[in-house]
C-alpha cells in the first residue's frame, strides 16, 4: 500500500489549504476514527470533544499562532469546520490524558528505537519506530514535506490527516519518535503534536529538547529525539514534567509505559503486557546485532512476530470479528532513518507484508 505524498509551500493557511484539499478523504477519515474513539474510550460525544479542545486556543499566541492559521486552511481546503481540525490535533490529549480507567487505552502502541555508536557499524546514528495504531488509520495517514524556509530546515512528516505535526525527520540531522503514554493528570499546555512539529523545526538538539519540554506539558507520551551527531535523548513526559533516558551501550527502545526511574514512581502499570514485552523483544535483537547494526537489521526487527499477534510487528487479533477489527490495533507503518547520510526508508501497513523504500526529505 501507498500513502499520498503533498509539498506544503506559502504562507501557514496556504500549507494548510493544500493539506486540506489535496488529503481530503484522510481528513475525513480521521475525523470518523476519532469521534468514534472519544465515544468507544472517553464516552464522549464529538460536541463535547470540541469543547474540550476549544480550552487549549489561549495557547496559541506567540511562535504558536501560525499552526492555528495552518488549521484554518486544513478545514477550509477539507470543507470541515475548524473546531474539528482544532479537535485533531488535541487527539493525544483527549484520549490519553486524565483518564479514569486505564484498560480503556486499549492494546494501541509503538515500538521506538534509537542506535549510535558503539551500537551500529561504522558509528552510524539510526532511529526509527513502528506506528501501532488503529488498523482503519490507515487510511487517514499521509506524507508530507516542508520545504526550508529561512532558519527552518526541509522537514519530512507522517502525519494523520488533519493534524499538523507528527513524526519524522528534518534535513539539519534530527529524528522524531513517539509512544503514547497514559496518566491520569491532564493540564492545558502546548498540545502534543504542536511540540512534535516544533522540534521537527529545530536544528539542534538542545533546541529540540527545549521546544519538547516547555511547560506546561497537557499530554502523557514520549519523544525520542535524535541528531546525526550521534547523540539521543528520550523524553517522557507527564503533567508532573519531564523523565529523561539516555542511550545504553549506544541503544534506547521505548514502548508505551513509564519506566525512567521518577516517572515509573507515579503511574500504574499498563493493563496489556504488550509493551512489556516488544520493549524486551527489541531490545533482544537489538543487543545480539550490537556493534554491528544497519539500518536493514532494524527494518527486519520492525517485521518480528515474537508474541503474535501483539509483537513488535502487530496485527489485529484474528479471533476478532472483521468489523472489529478495523478499530483492533495494528502496524500501520514503520521507518528507519539513517540520520549520518540523510536517508529515510518506510514501509506503509504491516512491515512484514511490504519493503522500505527510500523516501527523501526534500522533492
Amino acid at each position: 500500500m501507498q500513502f499520498p505524498q503533498i509539498t506544503l509551500t506559502g504562507t501557514p493557511y496556504e500549507k494548510g489549504f493544500i493539506h486540506g484539499s489535496r488529503c481530503k478523504e484522510q481528513v475525513l477519515a480521521s475525523i470518523r476514527h476519532y469521534r468514534s474513539s472519544f465515544e468507544d474510550k472517553k464516552g464522549l460525544g464529538w460536541e463535547d470533544a470540541q469543547k474540550l479542545a476549544q480550552a487549549f486556543l489561549p495557547v496559541f499566541t506567540g511562535k504558536y499562532a501560525k499552526y492555528l492559521e495552518e488549521m484554518r486552511g486544513i478545514a477550509e481546503g477539507a470543507g470541515v469546520s475548524f473546531d474539528e481540525i482544532l479537535t485533531l490535533n488535541l487527539r493525544t490529549e483527549i484520549s490519553y490524558s486524565g483518564l479514569s480507567d486505564s484498560q480503556k487505552a486499549g492494546d494501541h502502541g509503538c515500538t521506538a528505537f534509537s542506535a549510535l555508536a558503539p551500537a551500529t557499524r561504522d558509528g552510524l546514528t539510526l532511529a526509527g519506530q513502528t506506528w501501532d495504531y488503529a488498523f482503519e488509520q490507515r487510511d487517514a495517514s499521509l506524507i508530507a514535506r516542508i520545504p526550508a524556509e529561512g532558519d527552518t530546515p526541509a522537514i519530512l512528516l507522517i502525519l494523520e490527516g488533519g493534524i499538523v505535526g507528527g513524526k519524522g525527520v528534518n534535513a539539519a540531522g534530527i529524528s522524531l519518535t513517539l509512544n503514547a503514554l497514559v496518566s491520569k493528570q491532564h493540564a492545558i499546555g502546548v498540545p502534543l503534536h504542536i511540540r512534535m512539529r516544533r522540534v521537527l523545526e529545530c536544528t539542534t538538539l538542545n533546541e529540540a529538547y527545549m521546544e519538547a519540554t516547555v511547560t506546561p506539558i497537557p499530554m502523557p507520551a514520549n519523544l525520542i529525539i535524535t541528531h546525526r551527531d550521534g547523540q539521543s535523548l528520550s523524553l517522557e513526559l507527564d503533567p508532573s514534567g519531564v523523565d529523561v533516558i539516555l542511550p545504553e551501550d549506544g541503544m534506547i527502545v521505548h514502548t508505551n509505559h513509564f519506566y525512567g526511574p521518577r516517572m515509573v514512581l507515579n503511574h500504574e502499570h499498563r493493563v496489556s503486557g504488550s509493551t512489556y514485552m516488544r520493549l524486551q523483544r527489541m531490545r533482544q535483537l537489538m543487543k545480539a546485532a550490537a556493534g554491528d547494526l544497519t539500518p536493514a537489521d532494524l527494518e527486519s526487527f520492525c517485521k518480528d512476530h515474537v508474541g503474535y499477534p501483539t509483537s513488535i510487528c502487530v496485527h489485529p487479533d484474528p479471533k476478532l470479528p472483521p468489523e472489529a477489527q478495523k478499530g483492533a490495533g495494528a502496524t500501520n507503518y514503520a521507518f528507519v532513518a539513517d540520520l549520518t547520510h540523510g536517508i529515510l526508508r518506510f514501509v506503509a501497513g504491516n512491515p512484514c507484508e511490504g519493503e522500505f523504500t527510500e523516501l527523501p526529505i526534500c522533492e
